[in-house]
Parts: C-alpha cells; structure tokens; sequence
C-alpha cells in the first residue's frame, strides 16, 4: 500500500485499483482505533456497492440532474461506518464521466475553504456561515463498478436558499452587508436581470447570492459557483440563529453559468 501526506493533513492511500483520500480528523480516528486501511477499502468497497444497488432508494437531490452527467447524490441517517463521527451521511457519487465535475476537487476545496473560513471571516460571520466538512474521497478505478468517485460528507437537514421565500435572514444580511429580496427589487441595476427571468424570485435569491459572492471576495475568499442551490438554510436550536452551509464549493467549468454570472452581477453589486 502506498500512502502520502498533503497540505491541510491530508492523508492518500492506494492499493492497486483504489484510492483513499482521509481528512486529518478521520484519519487520527481510524489511527486511534487502530484500523487497518486495508480493512478499510474493503468496508468501503463494500458498503458503496450497497448504495449502487440502491441509488433511488438514497437519493436526496433536491434538484434533477438535467445533462445526465452521472452525477447521484445519495444519503441516509443511520449509516454503519464506525469510524466516522456521524452516522448521517450525504454522498456525492460520480459515474465518472469525462464531463461530471470532480468530487475529488469538492473534497480539496471545502478542507481549503474551511481554513480560508477560519481564517479570513469575523467571529460573527463565522456564527452563520460555515462550509460543509467533508471526511474522505473515494476512488475506484474497476470498470465493474457504477460508482467510480464518491465523497463522504455529514449530511446537512436544511433548505437551499432557492427554495426560501425571503431568501437570507435580516441578521444575515446585516452582519455580510446584503440587502434584503425587497431592497433588489427596488434597485434599478438589476432591472435587465429581473426582466429577462420567467421565474422573478429565483433571480432575486440569485442576485442575492452574488452579494455574499462579492462580499467573500472582498475577504479574499472567492467560491466562483456559489448560487442559490448550493447554500442550505439551517436552523440552529441551540443558538436560535440562522445559519447558512455551503454544500459545494468548486466551479463547473463544463456548465459555467455560476462563475460567470457572479463574476458579472458582483460588479452591479457594489452600486447600492
């Protein structure tokens, strides 16, 4: 078995035909549990094959995949992987397809971001908006396989911010400087934008997205495919607040329609 150590602490092993990527916490885990990675791929190995033959038993996307990449997101609360610290699980599959976007990147990108978060944001930014982690990557390159590439995440129970009807929450918008749906709705720059959309609220909400787009930026943090369905609304009982997850931070540059409709609003957006 080959094994490397990375920026962040991440850890990659290889045995023949498969691939493991581990997060610096899971991997300390599983070495604290003393479990042989060769164990390991194969209760992995094992445990996606489940989820192969049960891909519309588990699959949780909101949205339908419209270009049939061979995309599948898949979930479920009572997943019997010990080693991980949530039995709720979320998992990006990929077929592997030339044209699907790359799980392995999501996997690089959210632990960079995490740090980036930590980093770069104020305590009370760091309160309602957080990147959601993600615990290893998984790669297989057998051809029997439907599941070629899949990402472990906790999974998150919120609603994309698309699917809100007054999109982020007054404290949101006043501790990231945003303004509210009804605020875009009155500011002429956005005239073209809201005109030329069938679907007047959708754009509002996206628009929206292009301001904490902006404002991350600003940061120094830029996330080019933030939009309205990558961002979760969750309610957090203990603290009363609103919290927003981003679930997918790397650009689809097959489908560039994020990228280049933040980069192109964010300048609208400085005018308020």
């Amino acid at each position: 078995m080959n094994r490397a150590a990375s920026a962040f602490g991440i850890r990659t092993y290889s045995q023949g035909e498969l691939t493991l990527d581990l997060e610096s916490d899971i991997y300390q885990k599983l070495q604290q549990q003393s479990i042989k990675f060769s164990d390991l791929l194969q209760q992995l190995t094992d445990f996606i094959r489940m989820l192969e033959s049960g891909k519309q038993k588990y699959n949780i996307n909101p949205y339908s995949e419209k270009f049939n990449r061979g995309i599948h997101i898949l979930g479920g609360n009572n997943f019997a992987l010990e080693f991980l610290p949530r039995a709720n699980l979320a998992l990006k599959c990929s077929e592997g397809q030339w044209n699907a976007e790359d799980p392995r990147k999501q996997f690089l990108r959210s632990i960079e971001l995490a740090w980036e978060f930590k980093t770069k944001l104020n305590e009370q930014e760091k309160a309602l908006l957080q990147i959601c982690p993600v615990y290893l990557y998984f790669q297989t390159e057998f051809r029997s396989a439907l599941f070629k590439r899949v990402l472990f995440m906790p999974r998150i129970e919120g609603t994309p911010l698309g699917k809100t009807e007054t999109g982020f929450s007054p404290e949101f918008c006043q501790i990231f400087n945003i303004p509210s749906l009804k605020e875009i709705l009155c500011q002429p720059q956005f005239a073209l934008h809201r005109s030329l959309d069938p679907d007047p609220q959708r754009q509002l909400l996206k628009i929206q997205s292009a301001y904490l787009f902006q404002h991350l930026s600003q940061r120094g943090i830029k996330i080019l495919s933030l939009n309205q369905k990558n961002i979760l609304a969750v309610s957090n009982p203990t603290s009363q607040q609103q919290q927003y997850v981003i679930i997918d931070p790397t650009a689809d540059y097959c489908l560039p329609i994020s990228p280049a409709y933040n980069l192109l609003t964010a300048q609208l957006c400085r005018f308020r």
